[in-house]
């Protein structure tokens, strides 16, 4: 069968609105559901909601009572620690600046060592390379000369 290029737009069209109706009719279904349910847990929610009160009342009461007693305890101890902490502290404190300017101490020697090292060093080198300068004087004035006799001056 043969169908007409209208007659293929009305189908579709057809088609579309069978499908848009059927989506709405299971999103209203969906929707009737969920508040029918959402009323039920409510009033569920509403009975246990009061009977959870009472008993976290109860529970609160003994928890501070608990809590109160705990503090104070909690509050002594670690006033005590605290204390404690502060005195090892302080004494860890000193053990270190003792110990960091006797390493000081023992690296100013050194550097001072060192320092006089490469001073003699340096007195060596300079009296070498100042030997070695004189020499090359000496040359350029032997090489002078020669030239002087092999190829005459003017």
């Amino acid at each position: 069968m043969e169908m007409t290029e209208p007659q293929v737009w009305t189908l579709i069209g057809v088609f579309a609105a069978v499908m848009i109706g059927a989506v709405s009719l299971l999103l209203r279904q969906n929707d009737r559901t969920l508040t029918a349910l959402s009323g039920q847990s409510q009033n569920t929610l509403a009975v246990l909601t009061g009977q959870n009160e009472n008993t976290l009342a109860s529970l609160s009461r003994q928890s501070e009572n608990t809590l109160a007693s705990l503090s104070r305890q909690n509050e002594s101890t670690l006033t005590s620690l605290s204390r404690q902490n502060e005195n090892a502290i302080a004494g860890l404190r000193n053990e270190m600046i003792a110990r960091f300017d006797g390493f000081q101490m023992q690296f100013d020697a050194r550097f001072d060592l060192l320092e006089n090292k490469f001073d003699t060093l340096e007195d060596k080198v300079d009296t070498r390379l100042g030997s070695i300068d004189r020499r090359l004087e000496e040359l350029d004035k032997e090489v002078a000369n020669l030239a002087t006799r092999f190829w005459g001056s003017s």
